[in-house]
This record gives structure tokens, sequence and C-alpha cells, in this order.
């Protein structure tokens, strides 16, 4: 092939890569939560408490306390129906004395354990596999960073842009805020619902994050989900 068929081709395709950017849903967040003011168990200590109702309503005090409602509170959800067959990533983070960084800790309801990259993360994925019979998904829940400080937070790196891949074809991309918080997505009706059709799932690609002030990693805390389906 001759230079100027070699030019010619990649033109070709890198016009072919624009439009298909240029196409692609991007998805911002339909409701954000930021973390709560105290601790887990300060939010537990009150909850048992005979006036909880009343002092966790204070949120000049408290903050919103529907992350750890939503996390901990063994409340009725999707996942009283919907199940998550397996999370895997492309990169883990190598383990540091006591604590890992495995892709499972993006999907354990405990904003404090984390899936963090080997190295910068773009390109790296987390893929969840549900079974056919799952119920369908509507909504993709992401605690961006390192969550558990604000410390943390700041010297880890983030998300800033996901592309979502359902059954391996691109989807959409979420295009996440820099903020300590629950983002939620509107992601349409993913998923069949149905016994006689195989296992299915949804890939979460970094394509952008924001840099941390003093890791290279990048972290998710927690990615998980609502749906349909369950009552």
């Amino acid at each position: 092939m001759n230079k100027k068929a070699i030019f010619t081709t990649t033109l070709l395709v890198f016009a072919a890569i624009t439009t298909i950017q240029a196409q692609e849903k991007v998805i911002r967040p339909e409701s954000v939560f930021a973390m709560p003011k105290i601790s887990v168990a300060e939010w537990e200590k009150i909850s048992n408490s005979s006036d909880a109702e009343e002092k966790l309503a204070d949120e000049s005090k408290y903050g919103d306390l529907y992350i750890y409602e939503d996390l901990y509170s063994g409340r009725c959800s999707w996942y009283c129906g919907g199940e998550v067959k397996s999370v895997s990533a492309t990169s883990c983070l190598k383990p540091m004395k006591s604590f890992n960084y495995n892709a499972a800790n993006a999907h354990d309801f405990n904003h404090e354990s984390v899936w963090a990259t080997s190295g910068k993360g773009i390109g790296e994925s987390l893929t969840y596999t549900f079974e056919g019979k799952c119920p369908r998904i509507t909504t993709v829940k992401i605690l961006n960073g390192h969550v558990k400080s604000e410390a943390a937070w700041k010297a880890n790196s983030r998300v800033k842009k996901l592309r979502m891949y359902n059954n391996g074809k691109p989807y959409a991309v979420l295009a996440l805020q820099d903020s300590r918080s629950l983002q939620c997505f509107d992601v349409g009706t993913l998923g069949y619902n149905d016994d006689t059709k195989p296992d299915w799932k949804l890939t979460f690609e970094i394509l952008e994050v924001y840099p941390g002030s003093k890791y290279g990693d990048t972290v998710i805390a927690e990615l998980y989900f609502d749906g349909i389906d369950v009552h």
C-alpha cells in the first residue's frame, strides 16, 4: 500500500471513530447525594435512640443520610429480587498490608472498601454479569472515589467519564461530577427478566479521570444498581 492510500485509510478510520463518538449518548447524574457529615457508627447509634426520627431529620447537623440508608439500612430495593452473579476487573491495585482493592469491593455495599486500578486507570474496566432471569436495571449508582474521608478522596484519582457497554456493545458515556457523593444515572431499561435468556453483562470502562493530589491510581468505592420487576 502506497503512502497516499495509507493516508486516506487513516483519515477514513479517524472520521469513523469521530462520528461514533459524536453519536454516543452522554448521561449525566439524575440525582447526587453528598456524603453524610457523620460516620456509619454514629448514624447507627442515633438510629437506635428513642427520638431517632426527630434527630436524623436535622440535615444541618448530620447531612443528607440517603447514602447510609441506601447501603446499610436493609430497606427494600431492587436487590430484594435482583442479583449480580459476578464482578471482575481488568486490573486491580496490589494489596497493601491488610487492604485489598479487588473488583468485588465495588459491589460490597461498604463505602470504605474500594476498587482501585493498577496505574492511572484509563482503559481499565469493571464488568458485572447477571443471569437472564435477573430483574431489569434502570439506574446505575456510583460512589466516585475513595469516599471514606475527604483526605482519601482528594489524594486518589476519581472517574470523570465511564463508557458503559451492554453485552459488549457501547451503550453510553456516564459523565461524573468531581464530588464526594453518590451519583445516580438513569440508563433506560436493561436486561431481560426472563429465565429463558442467557447471562448478560454490563461493562464500565474508564475514559477520563480527575487526578488525585497524591496517588496515581483511580478509585470507585461502589457501583451498584436499581431497577424494576421486583415488586
